[in-house]
């Protein structure tokens, strides 16, 4: 039986950090039109929660913009790159989180080390994004716990905005 995992309130707050500092953010690029290379236009922006955080026992959002544009040519509307994996509902950093968690331990326990991470998330999330094939994830070993880059990279990323 492996040790419980225990969550230094230093990595959790790095983490959170890094999680608040997309708050806001707007993805905009899209070189061309990822269905057929034609050139496009401005459409809209849309709102998309990138991870809920608890803070003081209830919710909050992390919500960044992205940016939809339409094809000049096959009139295809597609939005701008952004930390997104296919058919998921939060950012996928978070994903990577769960994914990485998950080959470390039963997925009820990877949905209690999110909530002690300050991350707001069900064990049927858990599931199924544990559950997903994208690939290897690179990690960095923080405190005895598997972090992926792509978190990190965004704390990097909120320290350079503050």
């Amino acid at each position: 039986m492996k040790k419980k995992v225990r969550v230094p309130p230093m990595l959790a707050a790095v983490i959170q950090n890094a999680l608040i500092g997309a708050d806001g953010h707007e993805f905009t690029h899209l070189p061309a039109c990822p269905h057929c290379g034609g050139p496009l236009s401005g459409y809209d922006s849309k709102s998309r929660k990138f991870v809920t955080l608890i803070e003081n026992d209830t919710g909050r959002d992390v919500v960044v913009r992205v940016k939809r544009f339409r094809c000049s040519v096959c009139g295809r509307v597609s939005s701008a790159h952004a930390p997104f994996y296919p058919d998921t509902r939060i950012g996928s950093p978070v994903v990577d989180l769960c994914i990485v968690l998950a080959e470390e331990m039963p997925l009820h326990r990877v949905a209690v080390v999110m909530g002690q991470l300050g991350i707001q998330i069900d064990r049927g999330s858990v599931r199924n994004y544990a559950m997903m094939d994208i690939g290897h994830i690179p990690t960095t070993n923080i405190f005895g716990i598997r972090i992926p880059d792509s978190v990190m990279s965004l704390s990097i990323l909120a320290s350079r905005r503050v």
